[in-house]
C-alpha cells in the first residue's frame, strides 16, 4: 500500500508522543509515538499482549498515561476525553453489554447516547452484517456479539473509528463485508485505526501499518 502523505499544514487526527503506560511488573507500553492523518486507514499490528489494547484504551481516555501524551482532533485524550468520545466510534476487544437486552435495544440506547443516529444507515448495517436484532445479547454467539459491536461503532458515522481486533469471531463473508465498510469510510474522508495480529488482514485493508512488540 502507498503511505498517505501529510503536509505541515495538516494536523494529524491522532498524535501520540512518547506515550507510556506502566503497569508495574506487567507489560504496558513504552515511549510509543505515531501520527495518523485524516482520511487514512492505519493498521496497528502486533502479537497478542504486545500493547495494542492498552494503546487504544489510552487513546479513548480509559487509561491515564504514566507519561507522554496523546491527542485526537487536537483534543487531549485524557483531560478532554468526553469531547474526544464525540468524535470516535469505538469497538473494544471484548464487546459486552447487559445480557438481558436485545441487539435492537442496545443499538437504540447507544444511538440515543450519541444524540441520535441515522436509522436508515443503522438498519443497513444490521442487514449487511446479517445480524438478528431481536435476540437477547446473552443468546448471541461470539460472532454475533461482534456484529452488534461493529454496528454501534459505525452507525454514528464518526470522524474516527478505533477498532480493536474488529474481525474477531466473524465468518469469512462477514469479514469481507467489514472490509467494504472500511473502504467506504475511507472514501468519505473519515479515518480508521484498527488493531490486529493478522498480517494479511492489515495488508488487505490499511494504507499504513505500525508494528508494536513488547510494548514498544
Amino acid at each position: 500500500a502507498t503511505p498517505t502523505t501529510t503536509t505541515s499544514a495538516q494536523q494529524p487526527i491522532i498524535a501520540a508522543r512518547e506515550l507510556t503506560k506502566n503497569y508495574g511488573s506487567s507489560r504496558g507500553i513504552k515511549n510509543v509515538s505515531f501520527e495518523i492523518a485524516e482520511g487514512e486507514v492505519f493498521g496497528f499490528l502486533g502479537p497478542n499482549g504486545a500493547g495494542k489494547t492498552t494503546t487504544q484504551r489510552t487513546l479513548m481516555g480509559m487509561l491515564r498515561p504514566t507519561s507522554g501524551s496523546a491527542s485526537i482532533g487536537g483534543l487531549d485524550c485524557w483531560s478532554q476525553s468526553t469531547e474526544v468520545k464525540r468524535l470516535v466510534g469505538y469497538l473494544p476487544g471484548e464487546f459486552s453489554f447487559d445480557p438481558r437486552l436485545t441487539g435492537a435495544q442496545i443499538l437504540e440506547y447507544l444511538g440515543n447516547l450519541r444524540g441520535g443516529v441515522d436509522h436508515t444507515y443503522r438498519d443497513s448495517l444490521i442487514a449487511r452484517l446479517e445480524l438478528d436484532p431481536s435476540k437477547r445479547f446473552r443468546d448471541y454467539s461470539r460472532g454475533n456479539k461482534q456484529k452488534v459491536g461493529l454496528a454501534q461503532a459505525f452507525m454514528g458515522r464518526p470522524r474516527l473509528l478505533i477498532l480493536d481486533e474488529p474481525t474477531s469471531g466473524l465468518d469469512p463473508l462477514n469479514q469481507q463485508e467489514f472490509y467494504k465498510l472500511v473502504r467506504e469510510v475511507r472514501d468519505e474522508g473519515r479515518t480508521v485505526f484498527l488493531s490486529s495480529h493478522i498480517l494479511p488482514e492489515v495488508e488487505h485493508t490499511c494504507d499504513r501499518v505500525g508494528i508494536i512488540r513488547e510494548g514498544e
